[in-house]
């Protein structure tokens, strides 16, 4: 359980780490953001490191649970068009509510974070596979892809950029994605 001080510091981390990189973050410019000064983070979390690990491994946990409840549900889909728009809207939003943890992921690499992303890639393919039957798909290969395109759109809709109409390019990816799986 961590108390009001240290969900400040694990938020400001956070956000500073995705933002900046490991390297590129201070100590203090965490401490400044969480509203504490530097001796209060060292007292709690003994080193930056140690805070980074802390972060990367209960946002691992957070990101883990929410695939677990709102993506990979075992609910059963009448048509493989409702089973494939559930499925991207649903991750969508479990990346977007954990984006700053997956920039990170992919920008930082760490022996925390890569049985993480391989598992979530396996059961994306398993979870498809089992959904849309189909010999001709590489199952894991469509998988990552629809996990790469929704991660390339919410990078622009998190960075504030508006040449991508984030609701617009899901719905066009949901049909282009269905148009795959009609003709494999």
């Amino acid at each position: 359980m961590i108390d009001e001080t240290e969900r400040k510091f694990l938020d400001a981390a956070l956000e500073l780490f995705a933002k900046k990189g490991y390297t590129g973050t201070t100590a203090i410019a965490i401490a400044d953001k969480a509203g504490f000064n530097e001796k209060t983070l060292f007292r709690k979390f003994k080193t930056k490191k140690n805070l980074y690990n802390l972060i990367l491994t209960r946002n691992s946990e957070k990101f883990t649970n929410e695939l677990k409840e709102s993506v990979f549900s075992d609910k059963k889909f009448n048509t493989n068009t409702e089973f494939l728009e559930n499925y991207i809207k649903n991750l969508a939003t479990v990346m977007w509510n954990n984006f700053e943890f997956l920039y990170l992921s992919v920008n930082e690499p760490n022996e925390i974070l890569e049985p993480v992303m391989k598992n979530a890639v396996d059961s994306i393919g398993e979870y498809i596979e089992k959904n849309i039957p189909n010999q001709k798909i590489d199952y894991k290969i469509f998988g990552f892809t629809i996990y790469a395109f929704i991660y390339a759109i919410t990078i622009e809709r998190y960075e504030g950029r508006t040449h991508i109409n984030y609701k617009e390019a899901l719905e066009n990816f949901i049909k282009n994605s269905m148009q795959c799986i009609n003709h494999s």
